[in-house]
């Protein structure tokens, strides 16, 4: 991002915000069963960090919207390698 600006780096931008959250979601997941009812008092982070990630998947937006701008991008650059040109713009 910081040799080629946003624009270029949109596509993996848009696959980690679907993968870290996912990935974190089953560490604190696996927490709490290693834990039992002890993991989601307060005498251990993990019930805070559940809290925490549920914030962020929240304010960061839902998973689909990222996978659909991933998928576009994807789709969009096959058919430059396909046709040599841009797709004609759609609507969707």
């Amino acid at each position: 991002m910081d040799q080629h600006g946003p624009r270029k780096a949109r596509q993996y931008i848009s696959s980690i915000k679907v993968q870290v959250p996912s990935l974190c979601s089953a560490v604190i997941d696996r927490a709490l069963q290693l834990f039992g009812g002890a993991g989601v008092s307060e005498d251990y982070i993990i019930a805070k960090a559940l809290a925490n990630l549920r914030t962020l998947r929240i304010a960061d937006g839902p998973d689909a919207v990222h996978r659909r701008s991933v998928a576009l991008l994807e789709l969009k650059a096959l058919y430059r390698k396909t046709f040599g040109t841009d797709p004609p713009r759609s609507r969707l």
